[in-house]
């Protein structure tokens, strides 16, 4: 899946982010788009949208898995790298719940890098 891709799922899965998908500048940029699809995946979470937040979630962890290199790469360093302050903000009540929804894949890799920090 390339950049252009991804942004269309997107657009599909979260119609509310169409407006800052398609500016200009963010045409092609893997980095810009990740961060707008964890902004909203953060704005479900205190929003308590929870189904909508899991296809969010899957869908970052497909782009992880079936992305071109620079779109994994974005993913692991946008989003598996925020997960931790994600986890942090979340209302104790709901954690359990924002864990349980993150897929294996993606869970995995955010294991991997508290592995590597050395946590």
């Amino acid at each position: 899946m390339n950049i252009k891709q991804a942004q269309e799922i997107i657009v599909s899965v979260i119609p509310l982010a169409q407006t800052e998908i398609s500016q200009p500048e963010n045409a092609g940029n893997p980095i810009t788009t990740i961060r707008i699809l964890t902004s909203y995946i953060e704005k479900m979470i205190e929003q308590g949208r929870e189904d909508e937040l899991g296809k969010a979630l899957h869908l970052m962890e497909y782009m992880h898995e079936k992305g071109e290199r620079r779109l994994q790469n974005a993913v692991e360093n946008i989003f598996v790298f925020s997960l931790d302050s994600i986890l942090t903000a979340c209302p104790e009540s709901l954690r359990g719940t924002v864990t349980g929804k993150i897929p294996i894949g993606i869970y995995t890799a955010y294991i991997n890098q508290l592995y590597r920090s050395g946590y």
